[in-house]
């Protein structure tokens, strides 16, 4: 069966960070010494659900943090900020693209702990299996995806 990856699906949330917040760095591995503020994206679970024959629905239940200052008791407005990204993120990530293709966000929500703030999401992308002969025979990665609900 033919997968999105997980990379392909950071990849195209960082765009969307990088559309919604362009002067705030986007990290997807750990840092030592991350620049503030800044995101971290990360995948949480996968499911793969067979939904009809040769078709597989891939669920992306992603996170996003969202950390402002290294310590967010020197923040005074940091409460505001982590709303204010809330809502921003909130009203960004509706549709993610990947290429020409579109996915719907889902099962949105933020919280704050800590002085972070954490952005859940799920990506669900309807994905046609492809045999490894039929693979075998064109050569390439046929990926076709679908948004989600319609």
């Amino acid at each position: 069966m033919t997968e999105l990856k997980s990379e392909d699906v950071k990849q195209a949330i960082v765009q969307r960070l990088l559309e919604i917040a362009p002067n705030i760095s986007v990290y997807k591995e750990a840092k030592t010494t991350p620049e503030y503020p800044h995101f971290f994206v990360y995948q949480i679970t996968l499911t793969d659900t067979e939904e009809r024959k040769n078709y597989h629905l891939m669920s992306y239940s992603m996170t996003i943090r969202y950390r402002v200052a290294s310590d967010p008791s020197t923040d005074l407005k940091l409460e505001q900020d982590l709303d204010n990204m809330s809502l921003k993120l909130m009203r960004g990530f509706n549709i993610i693209e990947f290429g020409e293709n579109k996915i719907r966000c889902t099962d949105k929500s933020a919280e704050k702990v800590d002085g972070v703030l954490h952005f859940f999401c799920t990506l669900n992308a309807l994905v046609k299996a492809v045999s490894d002969e039929e693979t075998t025979k064109i050569n390439k990665l046929q990926v076709e995806v679908k948004m989600n609900g319609n």
